[in-house]
């Protein structure tokens, strides 16, 4: 599309295409974004499960009137305020980008997963939030109307990040409340729920998953968080990230309202009614990466003699906590039933049954050119690579051909000296969270030489008649590249031979660089209708120096 002579109309479409052949190339592929969904989808079930759990957890220690149950129910109900404030802040946040983005999807082939939330719009929009989370806090949206998450005085995205941390923070201050408390930690018991408190707060603060910290970047540079997870996620990411917060932070409300029952337990309490309850990390797994589960009894006694199976199949039991364990398979849903045996009151044993499920998901890793799919000779060759639910510093990436260099944040450079074949093959790894490294996917990529440049006098070219008067206003010769979308990317000339043929013969002159002023004692002797010519043109960019095609013209 750089050659021959065309109207500037088709020159307009062509640009137009190569513009967005680009854009397209710096897409996420819809299949990364069906995966945020899918996993956005299973975490909301998943917290939806917890807050059923937590409910009925408080419905039981209000059942009971002594005094330890009463003051555990009233920090209790302090916990679900706290996390009840901060699901309506992230949820608030993601009607604000809901809203600025054009909401969701309307067809049904969106709706990935049955009663759950369809396909975000615009989620592989990656400006919209990141102008969101990092431009000052303004009164309201573009259209006047006021935004749904408003920090005042602060950037949305340092007001999510201290929010995730001061929720923790308040969570976990409410145990110290109740060591204090004299009917919970207080009470003269040989200091059994006191210690009980304190341990339980020293684990959870050790174990929480709500927690939001800056970085470490392959550079070895400090990396804010809100640009790490915020700024350079597509917009389904970031919604999966929210969801995944409110299930952190439901779960921590989860595991501190566990243990001020149990507190109510150490002593004097007794429950008569229990519940069967499965606590996961996450019910969205890879292919191939291990799904954790603990399974307990609300309200349970560390010293019970339970049994536990899945399946049929026993559990192992710590510390009144069974440990469930299973390598995803063949992607896709799977079910399993947990039964608890545990001796009630006079020795009768009570079985207690519950349902669960988790997703198993094949490895996908997004691999895109930060340009076009062609990697060129010379240059320094852009492309991003992230694997969803993996931190890039755990992401191993080769390219069968050229030399690959790591600038940080998933970002690469792919470098060609000389050209090595026509394909370079990028592969793309990931570290679990037990150890085993896992192959994430392949993308192919051209590789190509740079187009060679086309030979301009200046501003002029010479597919038409050039005005004499023109040519010597000229300062000097330059090399285009023509309709080439790497930006930067630059020719140099060295120099050329100058030809003359007027009407007394053809004059030459030899060039050394760039300059046209050693051919305009020649151009001032000669006349319209007489023709000039460039040849032997000499000129040096990022795959070396190349030799361009002769250029000719009349003069008028």
């Amino acid at each position: 599309m750089a050659g021959g002579k065309i109207t500037p109309r088709q020159k307009m479409i062509n640009m137009m295409y190569l513009v967005l052949t680009a854009l397209l190339a710096l897409n996420v592929s819809k299949e990364i974004i069906k995966a945020f969904n899918l996993i956005e989808n299973s975490l909301n079930t998943s917290t939806s499960n917890i807050k059923a759990k937590n409910e009925m957890t408080l419905k039981a220690i209000g059942k009971e009137e002594n005094a330890s149950a009463k003051a555990a129910l009233a920090i209790a109900n302090e916990a679900k305020k706290i996390t009840d404030q901060f699901e309506k802040n992230l949820e608030s946040v993601k009607v604000d980008l809901e809203d600025i983005s054009g909401g969701r999807k309307k067809e049904p082939e969106a709706l990935l997963v049955k009663g759950g939330v369809a396909e975000l719009s615009q989620g592989d929009n990656m400006e919209l939030h990141a102008n969101y989370f990092l431009l000052e806090n303004k009164p309201n949206k573009p259209d006047g109307k006021a935004w749904a998450f408003a920090p005042a005085g602060k950037m949305r995205g340092d007001a999510v990040f201290e929010t995730i941390n001061k929720t923790r923070e308040d969570l976990l201050v409410l145990l110290d409340k109740a060591v204090r408390d004299p009917n919970l930690g207080g009470k003269d018991d040989k200091g059994e729920t006191k210690k009980l408190l304190e341990e339980a707060k020293n684990s959870l603060k050790a174990k929480t998953a709500l927690v939001a910290n800056d970085g470490i970047n392959s550079d070895g540079k400090e990396q804010k968080w809100v640009s790490m997870y915020l700024e350079h996620s597509p917009l389904a990411g970031v919604f999966a990230l929210l969801s995944k917060y409110i299930n952190d932070a439901r779960a921590l409300e989860s595991e501190v309202t566990a243990v001020l029952a149990k507190a109510v337990n150490a002593s004097d309490f007794k429950f008569d009614k229990l519940a069967a309850v499965i606590s996961a990390p996450s019910s969205a797994i890879m292919q191939n990466q291990t799904y954790e589960a603990n399974i307990m009894l609300a309200a349970y006694n560390s010293k019970a003699q339970m049994n536990i199976t899945v399946g049929g199949s026993a559990v192992e039991i710590k510390d009144g906590i069974g440990k469930y364990k299973v390598t995803g398979g063949s992607p896709g849903e799977f079910n399993y039933k947990v039964n608890i045996a545990v001796p009630g009151p006079g020795g009768k044993i009570e079985n207690l049954t519950a349902d669960a499920k988790y997703s198993v998901f094949p490895p996908m890793a997004a691999i895109s050119a930060d340009e076009l799919n062609v990697f060129y000779v010379g240059l320094d060759n852009p492309i991003s690579v992230a694997v969803a639910g993996v931190d890039s510093r755990n992401v191993a990436v080769s390219a069968s051909a050229g030399n690959l260099q790591n600038a940080g944040g998933g970002r690469y450079k792919v470098l060609f000296p000389a050209r090595q074949g026509n394909e370079s093959i990028i592969s793309v790894s990931a570290k679990m969270g037990d150890g085993r490294v896992v192959p994430m996917g392949s993308k192919k990529f051209k590789i190509r030489n740079v187009p060679r440049p086309t030979f301009r006098a200046g501003a002029l070219s010479f597919d038409k008649p050039v005005p004499l008067s023109a040519l010597m206003a000229q300062s000097s010769a330059v090399a285009i590249l023509e309709n080439f979308v790497y930006d930067g990317v630059k020719y140099t000339i060295q120099g050329f031979t100058f030809t003359g043929i007027g009407r007394t013969g053809p004059k030459k002159a030899s060039i050394t660089g760039s300059s046209l002023q050693g051919i305009k004692g020649i151009l001032g002797g000669m006349r319209a209708g007489e023709f000039v010519m460039f040849s032997d043109i000499r000129a040096v960019g990022p795959s070396g120096a190349v030799f361009l095609e002769n250029v000719s013209g009349m003069l008028q």
